[in-house]
């Protein structure tokens, strides 16, 4: 299904909106209201099986937090996104709240759904380089590929890949290395 639009509200002008439908799950991306539907087996498939990786691998080496959609992260006041999965540090935990979190994650993680394709590789990957998020993972399902970006001079450079086999590393998370095989 096609992302829809509407006119340009405030974060907090979004978080008391009351137009929301049931199945559908929504961000706020410069100000634009950007409904979504709900994502197929595949996409929560490789959602939970990076989130047991990551979140296990973060829990036992102690470096901070993981959250896996749906979970607001508020950039700014015209940015709420929901990430599949975020990575916040230890030494960045002010950022998270009861609630969201309220900055930029140390790192984020957006699978491709045929609906999410053009804002995943373009509108969200320009607004987490714009934000300084350290390190941005795309997984893509129906290919099986991961590809891994690290921010370097204020841009994204691809640091590691792998489709069908093989395995990616991570900058932020020092030391992981995930097979993709595990991951689809």
């Amino acid at each position: 299904m096609p992302e829809t639009t509407v006119a340009r509200v405030s974060v907090r002008e979004f978080l008391e909106l009351d137009i929301f439908e049931e199945g559908y799950f929504y961000e706020l991306l410069n100000g634009e209201i950007v409904k979504r539907s709900s994502p197929s087996t595949d996409h929560q498939r490789a959602s939970f099986n990076l989130s047991l990786i990551f979140g296990n691998y973060v829990k036992d080496k102690e470096l901070g937090t993981c959250f896996a959609a749906p979970f607001d992260v508020a950039l700014d006041d015209t940015n709420l996104v929901q990430p599949d999965l975020l990575f916040v540090s230890a030494a960045r935990a002010s950022i998270v709240t009861e609630n969201c979190v309220e900055g930029a994650p140390d790192l984020v993680v957006e699978i491709l759904s045929p609906g999410t394709f053009k804002a995943d590789r373009s509108d969200k990957m320009q607004l987490y380089r714009r934000f300084g998020i350290a390190e941005y993972w795309i997984l893509d399902p129906k290919n099986r590929s991961v590809e891994v970006y690290n921010l370097h001079g204020g841009e994204y450079r691809l640091a590691s890949f792998a489709i069908e086999a093989g395995e990616v590393a991570s900058a932020v998370l020092e030391g992981l290395k995930v097979e993709v095989g595990k991951v689809f």
